[in-house]
């Protein structure tokens, strides 16, 4: 159930920084761009700045240093708080990156030593409030179908979360962390059905560095999940993370490269999907990137007009 008061906190409008993710950037340019799309089509006054970096989860999980997810976060956060309190991200890592920091900041001693190093550069970790796109575009849903062009034409879609997403609980979740649904709801109100399968909080496989590190385990976890996607016959998978977007779409890629799968699904961001239905240019949405072709979907995308005269 979709928490309230959480959703109540998301700005109707105002001004947003929108903290571009550096895998996006480099792996996936076509989901900033579906991004950009959907938030001027909506109307959503947003900046941008060139002098924000990574999140720092890459770094934290390379080096296992608290204060240095602390002193990356508190960074950005000074560079934001200048323009606006109010973040948005279509990133998993980088979402749970700013809660992750602030979490660690009520630790006094990790506190004391980040407030040091930011000195040394003339920033201080500020306080912000940081909003997950899907978060956002729910909160939204009225104004997306209005703007809609196309519908999902009965697609049966299933959703993946992902663990950097879900596990943001509490009172600055949207929604359930054992079964969330906010993203179904958007599917059937976009003309699509929604899936259920069995694996639907399982991750992606990748865990971190766990793909580099535990291999054998990582590529059974990635299995499992798509098993459990096919058995429930799931056209395609909604993602709402560039991370999981890569393992699940790459990971089918190599399958099909030795020809050891014979259907596979299709993947895409949840950004992605609204930008296409909303009158994105497919090209310009960056699919040349992924592995599992994605015009399948955009075949099965029926115009506004015609499903309204049945």
């Amino acid at each position: 159930m979709v928490n309230l008061e959480r959703l109540g906190r998301i700005p109707d409008n105002g001004s947003f920084f929108y903290f571009r993710g550096c895998f996006i950037n480099n792996v996936y340019p076509g989901i900033e761009f579906a991004t950009r799309f959907v938030l001027e089509k909506l109307g959503v006054n947003f900046v941008v700045s060139d002098d924000q970096t990574c999140c720092g989860t890459p770094e934290f999980s390379s080096l296992n240093a608290d204060t240095v997810l602390t002193s990356v976060v508190g960074r950005n956060t000074s560079i934001i708080s200048e323009k606006t309190p109010f973040v948005l991200t279509d990133c998993n890592g980088c979402y749970s990156s700013f809660y992750m920091a602030e979490a660690l900041m009520e630790d006094a001693k990790i506190k004391a030593q980040t407030e040091r190093i930011l000195k040394k550069i003339g920033r201080k970790f500020e306080e912000v409030e940081v909003i997950h796109i899907a978060d956002f575009f729910y909160k939204n849903m009225g104004g997306i179908l209005e703007k809609t062009t196309m519908t999902l034409g009965g697609m049966k879609l299933a959703v993946h979360y992902g663990c950097h997403y879900s596990h943001v609980d509490g009172e600055k979740g949207l929604d359930s962390i054992e079964n969330p649904s906010f993203i179904e709801e958007m599917i059937e109100k976009l003309g699509g059905k929604s899936v259920e399968y069995t694996e639907k909080i399982l991750c992606c496989g990748f865990g971190g560095i766990q793909q580099t590190v535990h291999k054998k385990i990582s590529y059974a976890t990635t299995q499992k999940k798509l098993d459990s996607l096919s058995e429930a016959e799931a056209e395609a998978v909604v993602v709402i993370c560039p991370y999981c977007l890569n393992v699940l779409d790459k990971y089918q890629g190599n399958l099909l490269d030795v020809e050891m799968l014979d259907k596979p699904i299709l993947v895409i961001h949840l950004s992605q999907l609204l930008a296409l239905i909303m009158g994105a240019e497919p090209e310009k949405l960056g699919f040349q990137m992924h592995r599992i072709p994605v015009e399948n979907i955009i075949s099965r995308l029926t115009p506004k007009e015609s499903r309204t005269k049945k």
